[in-house]
């Protein structure tokens, strides 16, 4: 099923696609992958919400020549709520946020919930590329094995939030920039998770609680003179943890708690 949508201006539009397991024409074309939404809207304050209940679910852009699954759907404005919420195997997001520049406007919120295994998340705030993303918050949740989840934001005063519970080998990775952003990422469940999160800029946080073995934790922040946090608290054994903080003119602060056996920690700090 292919559902196609664009809307423009600034009063506020809500779009709500619901696409269950049985096939839809909407265009009278029939296409080969089941379950499959398209997405270009455009204004503030819209309201999206996208439900996929069934097997190889995929959110993406308006496609141009070809089918492939990795042009993101596009979002353009201030002040939106974007929900997208896929229940099953093979689910794939690919979503692009587009940040307006006029002054007092509001930020986004995306959440994005997904369940069942092999599922891949791309989340990109900043696909205007002008580092325009200020002031969004995103949360994500994954519940089952193999999971993916890939964050790319560029702006200043943004809350993230990300579970990951009940499977393993399960990843988030993220690239932030801007200034005083903050990441909570919790992981429990399962063994064989990784987290990484690169944040580079003034001020920043970066707080991981984990239950499970043999997971890994990256932790980078850089740049700025406000120095960066990190917290972790994991229980598990033999797990890897590695975290750099460079701040060039304040003191970075790491606090650890660990619980288990045969875990590697690794912390390099530089305030000067």
């Amino acid at each position: 099923m292919k559902q196609s949508t664009t809307g423009a201006g600034s009063l506020s539009r809500k779009l709500t696609a619901i696409l269950l397991s049985a096939a839809m024409l909407v265009t009278g074309v029939v296409l080969a992958a089941d379950n499959s939404i398209y997405i270009d809207q455009t204004g503030d304050n819209a309201t999206i919400s996208v439900t996929q209940d069934g097997t190889s679910n995929v959110v993406r852009g308006v496609q141009g020549v070809g089918s492939s699954n990795t042009t993101p759907a596009k979002i353009y404005g201030d002040g939106n709520q974007v929900t997208v919420n896929q229940v099953g195997s093979a689910n794939t997001l690919n979503l692009g946020v587009v940040r307006g520049t006029g002054n007092g406007t509001a930020g986004n919120t995306v959440n994005y919930s997904v369940t069942g295994n092999n599922s891949t998340g791309t989340l990109n705030l900043n696909n205007s590329g002008q580092g325009t993303a200020s002031n969004n918050t995103v949360a994500i949740s994954q519940s089952g094995n193999n999971a993916s989840a890939n964050l790319n934001l560029v702006g200043d005063g943004n809350t993230i939030g990300v579970t990951t519970a009940g499977g393993a080998n399960n990843a988030y990775q993220s690239g932030v920039t801007g200034n005083n952003n903050t990441q909570a990422v919790s992981v429990t469940g399962g063994g064989g998770n990784s987290v990484g999160i690169t944040q580079t800029g003034d001020g920043h946080t970066a707080d991981i609680t984990s239950v499970g073995a043999t997971n890994s934790y990256t932790v980078t922040q850089t740049g700025g003179s406000s120095g960066h946090t990190t917290q972790l608290d994991f229980t598990g054994s033999s797990n890897t943890v590695s975290v750099t903080q460079q701040g060039t003119a304040a003191d970075n602060i790491a606090n650890l708690k660990s619980v288990g056996s045969g875990n590697t920690i690794t912390i390099n700090q530089n305030a000067r």
